[in-house]
């Protein structure tokens, strides 16, 4: 991807899924969009609360229209299961963090939320939160 100052709204979950595609058969699947299913191991892109703020890192701006917005990146581990699950997810956290700090845009990232557990498609999952709060435009 290439450098940016500052990525339009609608293109921010679609870079991320970009930055964090499959380059090997063990990596983790990557969903751009929140859907209802999904076989672990995989990453789903969402958004978190609050979507947007106004001005860039918390500094207010008068000129363009700049925001930060709240890029959640889910990890889904495999279902509940003590051991494996939350090796899984440090996998899938390493993973995501690894690929977004060697991309050439700069993701900032704003915080990791504990294991959880999740409930989709009628099926309990181990999965953990990666925010990121990035600059974006409309």
């Amino acid at each position: 991807m290439a450098t940016a100052t500052v990525l339009a709204l609608a293109d921010i979950r679609d870079a991320a899924a970009a930055v964090l595609a499959p380059a090997d058969d063990d990596d983790p699947y990557v969903i751009a969009d929140v859907v209802d299913s999904v076989t672990p191991p995989a990453l789903e892109m969402a958004w978190d609360d609050p979507w947007l703020e106004a001005g860039a890192a918390g500094i207010a701006t008068m000129g363009p229209c700049t925001y930060t917005a709240r890029l959640r990146i889910v990890c889904i581990a495999g279902r509940l299961d003590p051991g494996t699950g939350v090796d899984e997810l440090e996998r899938l956290v390493s993973y995501v963090l690894e690929r977004m700090r060697a991309d050439a845009y700069t993701w900032p990232l704003d915080r990791v939320t504990a294991p959880l557990e999740r409930d989709q498609g009628g099926i309990s999952a181990l999965v953990c939160e990666v925010i990121y709060a990035v600059p974006t435009t409309t």
